[in-house]
């Protein structure tokens, strides 16, 4: 097989992901998590789309309530994305559920 010559933005791409210390994941935000009522400027990582029942919204807003069945498309360094997959996964507390001012270390 012989690869094309000419640059293309897919390729460069694909190697500037290559050399990245940061990773792209999909993290979906189960009923119960830490993660739900958190704001996405509360994630320690960029959070690049959310996925919902209604569409996607790209470059969501950093006060964009997080909910139950939400898909973030999330880059980061690896230990940081496996704390988001965590928070996402995990069941909060009932006191941490119920105080409004603490919320999800990502």
């Amino acid at each position: 097989m012989t690869l094309p010559t000419e640059p293309r933005a897919d390729r460069e791409f694909s190697a500037r992901l290559r050399a990245a210390d940061e990773t792209v994941g999909a993290v979906e935000v189960a009923d119960g998590s830490s993660l739900v009522g958190a704001t996405v400027g509360d994630l320690d990582a960029a959070v690049v789309a959310v996925r919902t029942g209604g569409g996607v919204e790209a470059l969501p807003a950093p006060d964009r309530v997080l909910a139950a069945g939400d898909c973030l498309y999330v880059i980061a360094r690896p230990d940081r994305l496996r704390r988001v997959e965590a928070a996402a996964s995990e069941s909060a507390s009932p006191s941490a559920r119920s105080a409004e001012d603490e919320r999800p270390s990502a």
